[in-house]
């Protein structure tokens, strides 16, 4: 999908200091447990440690605490679970990433593929029904600055004479609460965007279409992927868990500030990180997404540091969507 609507146009690892991935070594048992000994004969502790046990071009990590054993079937100092085999897990899943540069090009390419597939198939259905949550968190020195955001978006027989959609977004920022609500149906479009701003004008499908960008989050980052993993997950679904290439990501989110924070949209800011998960289900759409986005913004000499997370879920994908709209009483009549 190209673009959901442009509120949905942007973007979880847990943040945890990892070593780079071991090629050389052995694992040690002893009476107290597991170790690693590496190619120089010195062993970690108290760190994360990637490594290849079995040679085939996957690595899974491992955490080695004060004494160099690995732990086993609990969580890490960094809140982090581990299986009874040491291995990290998310929800489950262990989770790996590739141990040298033919793996890595391996298995991007594989889920660049499935990625794009998974696009090309979601953005070809009429409709979808779209929820999302999204957290933001903006520090510098002691002040921290949390910002909560829920989105819902459906739409149905997009660019047709039967094209209907409805767009909710609630935010919450310092305990204060805005919400804005739009809508279209027969040949009508709604905005109601509180403190008595409500508005209506006729506008044709076509030319609905047009303004309103329709589209989809998933898909804007396949030009990106990165330390890509691909794994099994529930009832058929395939989770494709990915990093971003940063180089490149500013230009690509400027339009998303530019709906979503429009002042930061006028601040210098870098992109520091981007972890994602996409579950993608048996037949091929996308289902969830969970993307962070870490950066650095820039303003007046100022340096601050922002963390987003967003949820993004997408309820059955390829079924029918129904909408029920708010009333449609009250709004002042504009000319399109």
């Amino acid at each position: 999908m190209k673009k959901i609507i442009k509120l949905f146009a942007v973007v979880s690892l847990l943040s945890i200091t990892m070593a780079s991935t071991i090629h050389a070594g052995v694992w040690k048992q002893d009476s107290h447990g597991w170790w690693w000994q590496d190619g120089d004969k010195s062993y970690p502790s108290s760190v994360w440690k990637w490594i290849d046990s079995d040679g085939d071009g996957m690595a899974e990590c491992y955490y080695f605490d004060e004494s160099g054993y690995i732990l086993t079937g609990t969580a890490a100092p960094d809140g982090s679970t581990v299986n009874e085999s040491g291995a990290w897990t998310d929800q489950g899943i262990v989770r790996q990433r590739a141990s040298n540069p033919a793996a890595a090009r391996i298995i991007n390419q594989k889920g660049l593929e499935l990625y794009q597939e998974a696009d090309l198939k979601s953005s070809g259905l009429p409709g979808l029904d779209i929820s999302a949550d999204i957290q933001m968190n903006l520090s510098y020195d002691w002040l921290e600055l949390p910002v909560y955001m829920n989105m819902l978006l459906k739409y149905h027989d997009l660019n047709t004479p039967n094209m209907e959609f409805l767009s909710q977004t609630k935010m919450d920022m310092l305990g204060i609460r805005n919400s804005e609500t739009s809508f279209y149906t027969n040949g009508c479009y709604y905005l109601d965007a509180g403190m008595y701003e409500k508005y209506k004008m006729k506008i044709g499908y076509e030319d609905m279409t047009r303004n309103i960008t329709l589209g989809g989050l998933t898909g804007q980052f396949g030009d990106f992927l990165h330390n890509v993993q691909i794994a099994d997950g529930d009832a058929g679904n395939k989770i494709l868990f990915y990093s971003s290439k940063t180089e490149g990501l500013e230009k690509h989110l400027t339009n998303f500030y530019d709906e979503i924070w429009p002042t930061l949209s006028d601040s210098n800011y870098k992109i520091n990180r981007i972890d994602g998960k996409a579950v993608i289900s048996p037949e091929g759409y996308f289902s969830k997404e969970a993307i962070s986005i870490y950066m650095t913004i820039t303003e007046e000499e100022e340096t601050m540091g922002m963390l987003m997370n967003m949820d993004i879920n997408y309820n059955n994908p390829g079924k029918a969507v129904s909408i029920e709209f708010p009333s449609t009483e009250g709004y002042e009549e504009v000319i399109y």
